[in-house]
């Protein structure tokens, strides 16, 4: 059997379809990369706000048009964890709709025969990323109430796995070939809480730093109440571990923060920039934030463009509020800003952080980086790209390498950055 496989949202939802991936392999089905040679097409959705639905939506109904051809279309993730009823509903083109506790047995439900023999899902995972760098998913779930979040609806609480079942899947990567592990969860810093009575992603570091072939780990979704102080020593200290921290804050106001249910007030992430610029102060931060949330007043926002001004993360992402039913927000507030309105508020904070980003990378001209070559440019195809500690795959700004000799793909180099260009990349000479 022929499977063609859509994957949408985020990295976490990424780590899944390449769960899925690996049981479809152990049943002899081909993986195709054309979704007109495929017999079955499976959609991993995203459903977390409206742009991610709305995508989702069209994806399905443009690979539905396939059906006349005779494929056989299954549709799963959090779209249908959330929406199941209404997709069966309105999209009878669709021959499947799987939630996310039968995800994996979607093999079985197309016919596909899996051995009978116990299956490591996780060793059998197929790396859909460049097979030098790849996601790691510690824990499923959240225990927040953030009010504007349908994550714990979708997801549950947080449920975190063991720290032997974690490594050994670190160590089948490694054994891929993958040299960057990238930890992912819905809350990260929390990891362990549930399991062993105590946070434990320290003691899961300590073991992934152990593993051979492993040079970068790098830390997403970080939550402000589960970072303290020990954490930016703990990083300082680090051998494997890059200095980089993806925190979303979501507002810097109190009164904003209170209404979001976030659990925190502005000291509080003003005290994390403190201890990172006391312990790590060259290290990279990438938050995020939400604009036109129902009582986000004009005043509000411009103290969020102030916070932003004299915080200088390096990166950051902006989104425009939600509302998300089911969710504390959606039951307490009417949806007041209207959309014009947040779209300006994000274009302004958008054109912002442009120029904050573009200032911490003239910060980098002429200092001496390493860099990990993730490929080749798609503009100039002999042109090597890679990342510094401070770019998440993907996510971040790209290094173009000016190299006299061949660059491998996965490789090490260490290159001199000469330029900024387009804000976000640089470019750096081959040493």
């Amino acid at each position: 059997m022929k499977i063609g496989v859509v994957s949408l949202g985020c990295p976490k939802n990424l780590v899944d379809t390449e769960l899925l991936l690996g049981k479809l392999k152990t049943g002899k089905a081909e993986i195709v990369s054309s979704l007109e040679d495929a017999d079955v097409i499976i959609i991993n959705t995203c459903g977390f706000i409206d742009a991610a639905k709305e995508e989702s939506i069209d994806t399905i109904l443009e690979i539905s048009r396939l059906k006349k051809y005779g494929k056989k279309i299954v549709v799963t993730g959090c779209l249908v964890e959330r929406y199941k009823e209404e997709l069966e509903r309105e999209i009878p083109e669709v021959d499947m709709f799987v939630d996310l506790k039968q995800e994996l047995k979607i093999p079985e439900k197309i016919g596909i025969e899996i051995p009978e023999k116990d299956i490591n899902i996780y060793r059998e995972r197929v790396i859909t990323t460049p097979s030098h760098t790849a996601y790691l998913k510690i824990s499923e779930g959240c225990d927040h109430t953030c009010a504007f979040c349908a994550i714990p609806q979708i997801r549950g609480r947080h449920r975190s796995r063991s720290i032997q079942s974690i490594v050994d899947e670190a160590k089948a990567l490694a054994d891929k070939g993958v040299k960057e592990i990238n930890i992912v969860s819905q809350d990260t810093s929390f990891y362990g809480t549930d399991l062993y009575g105590k946070q434990k992603l320290w003691e899961l570091i300590k073991q992934l730093e152990k593993i051979e072939g492993i040079k970068w780990i790098r830390l997403y979704y970080l939550y402000p109440t589960t970072i303290d102080e020990d954490f930016f020593k703990r990083m300082k200290d680090s051998e494997k571990l890059v200095r980089y921290l993806e925190m979303p804050i979501q507002h810097s106001e109190d009164k904003l923060l209170k209404d979001m249910m976030r659990g925190y007030r502005k000291s509080r992430i003003e005290k994390i920039l403190e201890w990172k610029e006391k312990y790590i102060p060259e290290a990279a931060v990438r938050t995020a934030v939400i604009v036109g949330f129902p009582t986000e007043t004009e005043k509000e926002f411009e103290a969020l463009k102030e916070f932003i001004s004299d915080a200088k993360f390096d990166w950051l992402g902006v989104f425009t509020y939600s509302h998300e039913e089911r969710t504390p927000a959606f039951e307490r507030f009417e949806d007041a800003v209207p959309q014009e309105e947040k779209l300006r508020r994000k274009n302004e904070i958008l054109q912002l952080q442009e120029r904050i980003t573009e200032e911490k990378n003239r910060q980098m001209v002429g200092k001496e980086m390493e860099l990990l070559i993730d490929g080749f440019s798609e503009e100039w195809e002999t042109l090597p790209v890679g990342r510094t500690y401070r770019s998440a795959f993907e996510i971040d700004g790209i290094v173009y390498v000016e190299a006299t000799q061949p660059v491998k793909i996965g490789e090490f180099a260490k290159v001199k950055i000469k330029d900024v260009v387009d804000t976000v990349d640089m470019v750096g000479e081959l040493l």
